[in-house]
């Protein structure tokens, strides 16, 4: 991200300091060999002068303006550009000391630039080199008797003035550092601030942060984790290293259990920032492979995110660097907690706002369900109403409905959708898999992670749909009073895909649901109860002439055949007149049984009127409905029937006529008439036969 406030530029007295090196390099080292021109001496001395003076002034430029430039102020540059001064400096001074010319002022400029850039303890070791200096131009030029007073005084001077300047030029090193710490710290405060107020994704705003705290710390690696909403997880919001790191893989949206991170619980718990050093044993192993250290990194700070006692995250910053060099002080573990305080206001709100949105939104669309669900009481038009308002809440790959058997122990599939493709119905045996586990415990099921979660599951899961596992799975029981009547489930390809406001908001859906399933249920009863025959069973003429007009109609598209068989029972009056009426319902009854029981279950078995009946056969021919007509004929025929006086009476025949759309008619009218007219050929040729077209 890119925003429209440049960083701020860290004010160095340093960098000042550097400059003014330069300045006073060049004067020395430029007016030094003019000002010994005036000076009555060899040539060949001037020029040594000279040389030592060029040669300095171009290393000092080598210095500060290619290898500084390049590599960075790092100590040992400041310690070898300091020292390097020194030792010409001291050549400069052996030249000029038979000319009674002091250097020692320079020795000082020297002194303070090292306090200033390396620190109190480095000038210290430097400032007594001006007095060996002087002891050794004093020894190695005197001819004379030497005055020790006064050379013991000038030493004395020398090296009080020497260590005073370091002193003084250490505090204002030390200074100097904790005020460009300071600034810097404030410039990252402004510039989080400002990336916080961006309109970003959270986790593009965190990515940003963690790469600037990296940055502008500097830390080796950074990492932004966050709480799952059920406090079980943490889950990579942000995370950036300084450099390429062996070991790092590290990603955006990775999860991790905290049951396996007791010391990110621990601070999560207490609201304290924890340091973690690799070489202590307190670092567990698990704490390791969850990627708080990798290959490199020595010590690892641990930052709550937390407000108003909302637990939020942590912030994870690693440092490679040893503790000597780098250590997490006071000073810096301040910074990181007001970085995090700013921090965390950027998570909750819109957490907050997400969390209110969320519930408003739920509320919504249940009240949409509820509203939709009780629109309509056709079963199937209502189960596909329960997908499209659940599919606008909870986006999912897979859904689906099944209606619960008790008395076969299968589940009916009535609805599936996987990844957007329809599959037909179909019925399984409870038993394996998530769905039976829902039926038979009659409580909700959440799996969150199925690659991780599978060997600690209480039951393996059942392939439906396509050819591969969801990862996340969610399913609830629809139950009313203490009957189950079925699930409803929906599952993704993606883990973590749900959490437990989908729980509640599918269990509340589901509540609902069982009531319209219930209700569809008692109305399709009802509905399916007026198409029914009430002595037989059977379909009665009415939905058996809709259901055969409807049939020929989908063959006259498809080119399939229908046959269609009427019957009628032989003499049925006077059977009804000598044995009683009782006995001929009975004998209408086990018609209508011995029908359904040779016909398929997609045939239509019904009742035309009085003792006459008919059978829609789709998709058989005309052998294959005299097939099915013979076994009927043959099952009356061996029916063992009693009066009411316990007498064994004569078995019922049956008369049969047989006609094939579309061989025999165009239309189901036609039908209906050339299997009734074949029907009363039959009765002409003698009864108890069947007759068809061929």
């Amino acid at each position: 991200m890119k925003t429209n406030v440049h960083k701020p530029v860290i004010y160095s007295l340093q960098s000042q300091f550097f400059g003014f090196i330069q300045i006073v390099a060049l004067l020395s080292f430029l007016g030094i060999p003019l000002l010994a021109w005036f000076i009555p001496m060899p040539m060949t001395d001037w020029y040594k002068l000279a040389g030592v003076s060029l040669s300095s002034l171009l290393f000092l430029l080598f210095v500060f303006r290619v290898l500084i430039p390049r590599v960075g102020s790092s100590k040992w540059i400041n310690i070898l550009a300091i020292v390097s001064s020194i030792i010409l400096i001291a050549h400069t001074a052996y030249l000029l000391h038979p000319y009674n010319v002091s250097v020692e002022i320079l020795y000082f400029l020297v002194i303070a630039g090292i306090g200033i850039a390396g620190g109190h303890r480095i000038s210290l070791w430097i400032a007594p080199v001006p007095t060996a200096v002087v002891l050794l131009f004093t020894f190695w030029h005197s001819h004379d008797t030497i005055n020790i007073p006064a050379l013991a005084i000038k030493i004395l001077i020398l090296l009080m003035t020497g260590y005073a300047i370091s002193f003084l030029t250490g505090m204002i090193h030390d200074q100097l550092i904790h005020t460009a710490k300071q600034y810097r710290y404030l410039a990252t405060l402004h510039q989080v601030g400002t990336i916080a107020s961006s309109s970003e994704d959270l986790k593009n705003i965190l990515s940003h942060i963690s790469e600037l705290i990296t940055q502008d710390i500097p830390a080796t690696s950074c990492c932004i984790c966050l709480l799952s909403p059920q406090e079980d997880q943490i889950i990579i919001y942000g995370a950036y290293p300084i450099r390429p790191l062996v070991g790092w893989n590290i990603c955006v949206d990775d999860h991790f259990n905290i049951s396996g991170l007791p010391i990110v619980q621990e601070v999560l718990e207490n609201g304290q920032c924890r340091v973690l050093r690799k070489d202590l044993p307190e670092c567990a192993a698990a704490e390791q492979n969850a990627g708080l250290f990798i290959d490199g990194v020595r010590t690892v700070c641990l930052v709550p995110l937390k407000i108003k006692d909302k637990k939020l995250g942590v912030i994870s910053i690693g440092e490679a660097r040893s503790w000597e060099r780098e250590p997490f002080n006071q000073e810096k573990i301040g910074f990181l907690q007001t970085l995090a305080a700013q921090i965390a206001p950027v998570i909750y709100n819109p957490q907050l706002f997400q969390e209110a949105n969320q519930k408003a939104q739920r509320l919504a669309a249940l009240n949409e369900v509820a509203r939709a669900i009780g629109s309509t009481i056709e079963l199937d038009q209502l189960l596909n109403l329960i997908y499209e308002q659940l599919n606008q809440v909870i986006p999912s790959d897979t859904y689906y409905v099944s209606l619960y058997n008790p008395q076969e122990e299968t589940l009916d599939i009535r609805v599936l959708i996987d990844d957007g493709i329809r599959f037909p119905r179909q019925i399984i045996v409870l038993g394996d898999g998530f769905s039976s586990w829902v039926i038979n415990n009659r409580s909700p099921l959440h799996v969150r992670h199925l690659s991780q979660e599978i060997d600690a599951l209480p039951v393996k899961p059942v392939q439906l749909g396509l050819d591969r596992l969801s990862e996340s799975w969610l399913g609830v029981p629809l139950i009313i009073g203490e009957q189950v009547l079925g699930l409803l489930a929906i599952a993704s390809y993606e883990p973590y895909a749900f959490d437990e406001d989908d729980v509640v908001l599918l269990s509340s859906v589901a509540q609902q649901a069982a009531l319209a399933l219930d209700n569809a249920r008692n109305h399709a009863a009802v509905k399916e109860q007026a198409r029914r025959d009430s002595l037989t069973g059977v379909y009665n003429h009415g939905y058996l002439i809709l259901r055969l007009e409807e049939e020929v109609e989908k063959c006259r598209h498809s080119g399939g055949m229908i046959s269609l068989i009427m019957i009628d029972i032989d003499h049925f009056k006077l059977y009804n007149d000598q044995y009683g009426h009782l006995v001929g319902d009975e004998v209408l009854r086990r018609l209508a049984a011995s029908m359904q029981a040779h016909a398929k279950k997609t045939d239509i078995a019904g009742r035309w009127g009085g003792e006459e009946f008919a059978i829609v056969l789709i998709g058989a021919s005309t052998d294959q409905a005299y097939q099915v007509a013979q076994r009927i004929r043959k099952s009356l025929a061996e029916l063992q029937l009693y009066d009411k006086h316990g007498t064994a009476i004569p078995s019922p025949t049956i008369s049969q006529g047989i006609a094939t759309f579309p061989l025999h008619a165009r239309d189901a009218a036609e039908l209906v008439d050339a299997a009734d007219m074949l029907l009363y050929k039959a009765k002409e040729m003698g009864r108890d036969q069947v007759r068809t077209a061929d």
